[in-house]
């Protein structure tokens, strides 16, 4: 019997080929992966730099809430609120030709030091220019801290240059305890 040898070339182009078919398929795996790990890199770092310009400006944010603080109304535990804020959205709502046809009350929800009233206002109807000034007074007090978080609006239908929408408005303010020695 005779036995074959090997040609030494054969073998080398033959490990060369299996080499490179294995980089040929391992590569676009590895190049995908190295991809997605250097996006989640660019993301850690965007939002560790945001962090530590946040822990950078604490003391601000504390001048800044203190001050917000001593400007925001104050009501007494357990007193209802709603008597404050609907007059003052709904006067700010007639002096700028603002309908509002349905709102209600939400309740109020403690963050932090901080108590919040949500009003929902379900239908408003107005002119653009003169829901952007109602917007703008209740954004704009200095006697109250109001806040939109919710807005809707499209043109009506049946009155052609009228928006109508809803809208949902929070009020901030600071509750005091009851003393008991009053």
């Amino acid at each position: 019997m005779e036995t074959q040898k090997s040609n030494p070339v054969v073998v080398a182009l033959l490990i060369l080929v299996l080499v490179f078919g294995s980089l040929w398929i391992w590569y676009p795996k590895m190049r995908e992966r190295y991809d997605l790990a250097e996006k989640n890199l660019l993301r850690e770092q965007t939002l560790l730099k945001t962090r530590k310009a946040a822990i950078r400006s604490i003391d601000s944010l504390y001048e800044h809430y203190e001050a917000t603080r001593d400007a925001m109304p104050s009501f007494p535990e357990g007193s209802a609120v709603d008597t404050h804020w609907l007059p003052m959205m709904d006067n700010a709502a007639k002096e700028n030709n603002v309908k509002i046809a349905q709102r209600s009350i939400k309740g109020e929800e403690i963050v932090g030091d901080v108590t919040e009233l949500t009003i929902e206002c379900r239908d408003w109807e107005g002119r653009l220019d003169s829901f952007v000034w109602f917007l703008y007074d209740l954004e704009t007090r200095t006697d109250a801290m109001m806040d939109f978080r919710a807005l809707t609006m499209k043109p009506s239908s049946k009155n052609p240059g009228i928006l109508q929408g809803s809208f949902t408005l929070n009020c901030a303010y600071m509750r005091e305890p009851i003393s008991d020695a009053e």
